[in-house]
């Protein structure tokens, strides 16, 4: 098959959530985030990229039998292994304690997002492994729109760091929109010192801007909706941290996608010159 129309494929945004670290919250964010903006009428896929080491098949409490590893290794293709998720969300699951997995290079990752690419979703929320190295790092230099997910810990900061350090040395108009959450604060002053903080720094040493996306509080709803296998926003919708998850869905479609964040956009960087295919 040719690749997609550019229109529907551009229409499909996609922005890339990271984190320098594990435990912050991420993945927990991402499919909170997809579910809210699912309930603001967005058609929305939640692709779990972690490949191996997923947590939101987990997380939503479903149990998907095609993974994204099986469709980075060839053996099905995309519409497989997408199932339905809460709250109206489409799941690609990454698959967890998986025994053999696929090596997840650029032109493979390419391969899968020329699958999504066309598909009728509006919104592509990527939840990627934690960190800069490995698979991630080729997710990451492409990314057009991405999240940083940190709390206010300074070990979570300096990674949080790390991630943007590595998008911003591409440099000029390669840089993506750089979005950042605080997760897990205690009070609003905290998450906003801790925002400053990494902001001046970004500002100062790498030239770039990030903007805060939101302060999702530390809320004990969080851990039970996470052992309850319930996402937040159905499982405690009025929650502090549900309404502040929503709250931060609302400003990222308030604010128009990237003049070049569509899907297209996103494969033409992951391996430039070469025309995106979906068979």
């Amino acid at each position: 098959m040719g690749s997609p129309a550019p229109g529907l494929a551009e229409q499909a945004r996609a922005i890339l959530v990271a984190s320098g670290k594990g435990g912050v919250g991420k993945s927990n964010l991402s499919l909170n985030l997809a579910i809210a903006a699912r309930a603001l009428g967005r058609r929305v896929l939640l692709l779990d990229a972690d490949v191996g080491l997923g947590n939101a098949e987990i997380l939503a409490g479903v149990s998907a039998s095609r993974h994204l590893a099986d469709v980075l290794a060839g053996r099905c293709r995309l519409e497989e292994a997408v199932v339905p998720g809460p709250g109206g969300v489409d799941l690609l699951a990454g698959g967890h304690g998986l025994a053999e997995l696929p090596p997840v290079d650029g032109l493979r990752w390419r391969h899968v997002l020329g699958q999504l690419a066309g598909r009728g979703w509006d919104l592509v929320v990527i939840d990627g492994g934690a960190g800069v190295g490995g698979a991630v790092r080729p997710q990451l230099l492409a990314a057009r729109e991405l999240l940083v997910v940190t709390t206010p810990e300074p070990t979570a900061l300096a990674d949080a760091y790390a991630v943007i350090k590595l998008v911003a040395a591409r440099g000029g108009g390669a840089v993506p929109r750089l979005w950042v959450a605080v997760n897990q604060v205690q009070r609003p002053a905290e998450g906003e010192t801790a925002f400053a903080r990494l902001a001046g720094v970004c500002r100062r040493f790498l030239g770039v801007e990030p903007q805060l996306l939101g302060l999702v509080p530390l809320d004990p709803q969080v851990r039970v909706a996470v052992r309850r296998q319930v996402p937040l926003l159905l499982a405690a919708p009025q929650s502090p941290a549900a309404r502040a998850v929503d709250a931060m869905a609302r400003r990222l479609l308030d604010c128009p996608p990237p003049a070049t964040g569509g899907l297209l956009a996103y494969l033409a960087r992951l391996w430039p010159g070469r025309a995106a295919r979906t068979g």
